[in-house]
């Protein structure tokens, strides 16, 4: 029985969401939000990447024993900045949808 289920809702996200698209709905609005979100989900997933990448040669440098200069450790703020941007944003983002919704939680 717990198989049926699980293809069922297979079946269903299928439908939902084709080849990557996002979710359609009637509201141009609410398409157009979902595109936003999207984006915004994409650009927090490559920063991270930045981020992981810029560090990661600091540490290269330092391994090799160059000495790098000051405003290179300085280099990681700037995505680790627009990451806790975007990581707020994504974190408050099932709040508001709730809030916008109209369903209160307690």
């Amino acid at each position: 029985m717990a198989n049926k289920t699980s293809s069922n809702q297979t079946s269903v996200q299928e439908g939902w969401r084709q080849a990557g698209r996002p979710i359609r709905f009637s509201s141009s609005s609410e398409k157009v939000l979902m595109n936003w979100n999207t984006w915004i989900r994409q650009l927090h997933r490559w920063l991270s990447i930045i981020f992981t990448a810029v560090v990661a040669a600091i540490f290269i440098t330092l391994g090799v024993g160059v000495e790098p200069a000051y405003w290179v450790y300085l280099m990681p703020l700037i995505p680790l900045a627009l990451l806790m941007l975007s990581g707020l944003y994504l974190f408050a983002l099932p709040y508001a949808t709730k809030w916008r919704s109209g369903r209160r939680t307690a």
